[in-house]
């Protein structure tokens, strides 16, 4: 992996409803610029950069989960090659998103 390929964008934690019903899930989203994932003109295809996904969930993403005044039920990390507003299309764009819900261990990837 180059050095540098993906830099913090931002993190917005998101309450969802949880799988009973009345119940709420708290999730992390931790999104990154990686410019280098781009279709045209980036060199990183999903392949090279799966792994350093589940690395960072289990790093910074983990790390801010365990911090949050709340309990954090799951982890998204979302690569983008351009910022992109949270929730709102746009074609041009390449992301990467990849899910993991918290468990004792770290991250599981979904």
């Amino acid at each position: 992996m180059p050095e540098g390929w993906a830099e913090f964008h931002d993190a917005i934690v998101e309450v969802h409803a949880g799988a009973a019903e009345g119940a709420e899930e708290r999730w992390l989203v931790m999104r990154y610029l990686a410019p280098e994932i781009a279709r045209e003109g980036g060199s990183l295809g999903y392949e090279d950069v799966a792994m350093e996904m589940d690395a960072l969930c289990n790093g910074q993403a983990l790390a801010t989960a365990k911090a949050h005044e709340s309990p954090i039920d799951q982890i998204i990390i979302a690569l983008m090659d351009r910022v992109v507003e949270r929730g709102q299309p746009d074609p041009a764009a390449t992301q990467f998103i990849a899910s993991y819900v918290v468990t004792e261990a770290g991250c599981e990837w979904q």
